[in-house]
């Protein structure tokens, strides 16, 4: 009881001498990162933000309490990178949804730039920008191999690649020969998006035991925050301190280590 008082004083203390500048240059820039960051902060993100918060609270200790907000901050932080990341990965549904609006438009009038406009309204973000951009430098410069060249300097997905090459092919080739590319390319489309649905379910299982063991062990850890006799094993000493500060460092690791395998073989995969 004594140490936590002797934490919010040290708190109060702090805020009092630096409190008011700091809140006065900070609050426009956390508004600014809250703007750009909201539709990132969903459930999975904050939970372990909130968790360890309130792990924190329960075990009222000058030192663990400080460094389990630090592993929560520590979590949310790499969840929010991963979360910005995948929101800018390009699926190949999502390549199949803008070939087959494409398609269905280039059959009506072919008009390659003006169909790829057409198409863009129908897939989310990132794609609907990329696809956007592309014909807007295509009207703007009237050069389709500059369009083309610039889509291609945007990303390195190797299926919208091979789709920008059947639109340049179709300069010199006929509309019925165009048409029958890209129903060959959504054919190989689909095959991928099996292999993505395949992956997925692969992947689940490793998550699922993954998400097990952190479950377990938030819940070990909640029992010795609730506990008077446990927690004052790890707060009432130095060197129980320690080795609780190196168990939730290993488990943090751990489930660290085994997210980010998991997600470079989603990479690799997909």
């Amino acid at each position: 009881m004594i140490e936590l008082l002797i934490l919010v004083l040290l708190v109060l203390v702090i805020y009092l001498a630096v409190g008011k500048d700091v809140n006065r240059v900070a609050r426009p820039r956390l508004r600014n990162v809250l703007r750009k960051y909201r539709k990132y902060l969903t459930r999975n993100v904050v939970t372990p933000g909130l968790i360890f918060g309130a792990l924190a609270l329960l075990m009222r200790d000058i030192v663990l309490s400080p460094f389990l907000v630090a592993v929560g901050a520590f979590l949310v932080y790499n969840r929010l990178k991963q979360a910005i990341a995948e929101s800018q990965h390009i699926t190949p549904r999502m390549v199949s949804q803008l070939v087959l609006a494409f398609r269905g438009a280039y059959q009506l009038e072919p008009a390659v730039f003006k169909c790829l406009l057409e198409a863009a309204k129908r897939v989310d973000e990132p794609l609907r920008s990329l696809v956007t951009t592309t014909s807007e430098i295509f009207f703007t410069t009237s050069s389709t191999q500059r369009a083309f060249d610039e889509f291609r300097k945007r990303t390195d997905d190797m299926l919208l690649h091979q789709f920008i090459y059947i639109l340049e092919m179709s300069e010199s080739a006929s509309d019925v020969s165009t048409t029958e590319s890209l129903d060959s390319f959504v054919a190989r489309l689909r095959q991928y998006e099996e292999l993505q649905r395949q992956v997925e379910t692969g992947l689940a299982s490793i998550t699922g035991q993954t998400s097990f063991i952190q479950g377990l062990a938030i819940v070990i850890a909640f029992v010795i925050a609730l506990l008077p006799g446990l927690r004052n094993v790890y707060t009432g000493s130095l060197l129980g301190r320690m080795g609780y500060m190196i168990i939730m460092a290993i488990i943090t690791a751990t489930t660290y280590y085994i997210d980010r395998q998991v997600l470079k073989l989603k990479e690799k995969t997909l």
